[in-house]
């Protein structure tokens, strides 16, 4: 019996830690700063912690100012070991679709393009779309076009049928492989598409990946759950063999319970 009871004591000990049943969300108590200084800054940090059942959770992100497209949500699992909260969740890496090998040739009339797979597989489409990426600040919309390689799957652009060259951030191509896999790429040595730093080089050897390697990373974040509030503690995620690119999760200081509020 005493055991029995032990077990009722420590379900009721929980339920008065949460207050009440799931979903439980708990808000930021963190005041919204002024924007009008700098309308152009975007907190992007996570704006809600929802436990939506026993076992899973919901990050939300809600930036100001921003549109609903700059809203984030994660979802994963979680547990919970005495006072901390235990959150976890996954998501997947791929590999870039091509890489790239630059070089400047001494004729500078035209964009070379070179194309083959990492497999040394057979090329037989013809067909390719590029479009040319302007620099952000210069206004000038992207110009796509539809253009046919040669028969070595390589491809001249001479540099006067390009519209404000001056202002060419980088070059989109998509192309198909021969079993019908779409591989596309931005052909540029900025360290954004869109933001031009330096001038593109004539020569571009293109390699499509024929089968990007791809990796799962787990991401852990540890919360203190004291009187109805949630306290960020720490981050940790598993190491990676690719590039990884996704942008990290950031918190605010506080979390408080909703229905508290």
């Amino acid at each position: 019996m005493k055991n029995i009871f032990a077990i009722i004591f420590s379900l009721l000990i929980g339920q008065s830690i949460f207050g009440q049943k799931t979903p439980i969300s708990y808000v930021s108590i963190e005041k919204v700063k002024d924007s009008s200084a700098n309308p152009w800054v975007i907190d992007n940090r996570i704006s809600q912690i929802t436990l939506t059942s026993k076992n899973e959770f919901e990050f939300r992100s809600f930036p100001i100012p921003s549109s609903c497209l700059t809203w984030r949500e994660y979802k994963g699992t979680w547990e919970r070991k005495n006072d901390t909260l235990i959150f976890s969740e996954q998501y997947e890496i791929v590999e870039n679709d091509a890489r790239f090998a630059f070089s400047n040739k001494r004729q500078n009339e035209y964009y070379h393009l070179e194309f083959k797979t990492d497999k040394k597989s057979k090329l037989t489409e013809k067909h390719i779309e590029i479009q040319f990426v302007y620099d952000f600040d210069s206004d000038f919309k992207d110009v796509k076009l539809n253009m046919e390689l040669d028969n070595d799957f390589s491809l001249k652009i001479p540099f006067n049928q390009i519209p404000n060259r001056k202002s060419l951030a980088s070059i989109r191509f998509e192309y198909f492989l021969s079993n019908g896999e779409k591989r596309y790429g931005y052909i540029t040595e900025n360290q954004t598409v869109n933001v031009k730093e330096k001038e593109l080089p004539n020569y571009i050897g293109i390699t499509l990946i024929e089968k990007p390697k791809k990796e799962i990373i787990y991401r852990i974040t540890k919360a203190l759950l004291t009187e109805n509030k949630i306290k960020i503690i720490s981050k940790e995620k598993s190491n990676s063999d690719l590039p990884d690119y996704t942008e990290e999760i950031e918190f605010k200081e506080i979390y408080e319970n909703e229905s508290e509020k």
